[in-house]
């Protein structure tokens, strides 16, 4: 999963990278290089696993973060627009903090209607994009599916509505793909705060906000957080304890990143490898074979499941085949979180 970091200038998106990139020896996270970085998703469920199988690789699920510049007096230039459709969430920081360095404006601080305005902008650049394609498509004398599915999308946009809150069929969404809609991006909203707000519910304008819009929003301090990745893994958890944190940036943004795409975790296991694997919720298990190898989708036959808390109780494959407790599922199954799959298949 690639996620973007982006907001206005000034309000911390660049600290928040530093701390999701790490600066501790054993860090969860590569060190960042130009503006990327990739934190491992941590996960008990994995690591139990890896306890019992001992396996040679154990791969958790990986998360790209890559820094997004808003591209100087203009918000949204084709090449920060670019960068955008490149990544699968956008986590739009917002700013909730001033210092000598950042003063509050005039107005005081409003990270809703910074919201607001940043979402506007991708309103805009998706309804250009596809009013642009409509006119094509009137001189082509064109009628079809994608003529029928951008109107939609345009009289959503004509309201301000952005694309990702609007309800389209499986047809329509294949029809659109290929426009790569900024607005469409599902969206994480990151407020950098004070570290004397972190306790506090500061800006509850936001909040309504983002319940409105059904958009997930975290609150943290970067630069808190920034001093906290230089850490020690065992420091890390002292100090986030005693700054009262209940959960660190990374984390927060993965939990976040997956809300946002709706994403479920499951499990394949081995010698050779135990590794977690990331899918929409409602995935079949037809679809989620091919996540691991498109043979296993070509050729998928039966799929044992097995629930992770319910193996890790058995302690082997063995005693939950005696136990009953490894279930022959077919290819509509809606793979759950937590899920260990085998799949059988035949190419």
């Amino acid at each position: 999963m690639r996620v973007g970091i982006f907001g206005n200038e000034g309000v911390g998106k660049s600290t928040l990278f530093r701390a999701l990139g790490g600066g501790a020896k054993e860090s969860p996270s590569s060190a960042p290089t130009a503006g990327v970085c990739t934190i491992k998703v941590p996960d008990d469920r994995l690591d139990r696993l890896a306890a019992i199988f001992n396996p040679k690789k154990t791969t958790p699920i990986a998360i790209t973060c890559v820094e997004i510049d808003p591209g100087g007096a203009m918000l949204l230039p084709p090449e920060t627009l670019a960068r955008i459709r490149d990544v699968e969430v956008l986590a739009l920081v917002l700013r909730g903090f001033s210092d000598d360095f950042h003063p509050a404006p005039p107005g005081g601080l409003d990270p809703a209607a910074e919201f607001r305005a940043v979402d506007s902008e991708l309103v805009v650049s998706d309804y250009l994009v596809a009013q642009k394609r409509i006119e094509r498509m009137t001189k082509e004398a064109r009628r079809d599916l994608e003529w029928d599915a951008l109107h939609k999308a345009v009289e959503a946009l004509e309201r301000g509505i952005p694309l990702r809150q609007l309800s389209l069929t499986a047809e329509e969404i294949r029809a659109l793909s290929g426009f790569r809609f900024v607005s469409q991006i599902p969206l994480l909203l990151v407020l950098n705060m004070s570290e004397t707000d972190l306790s506090t519910e500061a800006f509850p304008d936001l909040g309504k906000e983002a319940s409105s819009r059904h958009v997930t929003l975290i609150r943290l301090s970067a630069r808190i957080e920034e001093e906290i990745s230089r850490l020690s893994i065992e420091e890390q958890s002292v100090f986030l304890e005693e700054m009262g944190i209940l959960q660190g940036a990374r984390d927060q943004l993965v939990r976040g990143a997956f809300e946002a795409m709706d994403f479920i975790c499951f499990m394949t296991v081995g010698e050779d490898e135990v590794r977690a694997w990331n899918v929409r919720r409602g995935t079949i298990a037809v679809h989620a074979a091919g996540k691991i190898h498109s043979d296993l989708e070509k050729g998928f036959i039966r799929a044992e499941v097995i629930p992770c808390e319910e193996f890790i109780r058995c302690g082997s494959m063995a005693k939950a085949k005696t136990e009953g407790k490894l279930r022959l599922e077919g290819k509509k199954y809606p793979v759950q979180d937590g899920d260990i799959m085998q799949i059988r298949f035949n190419v």
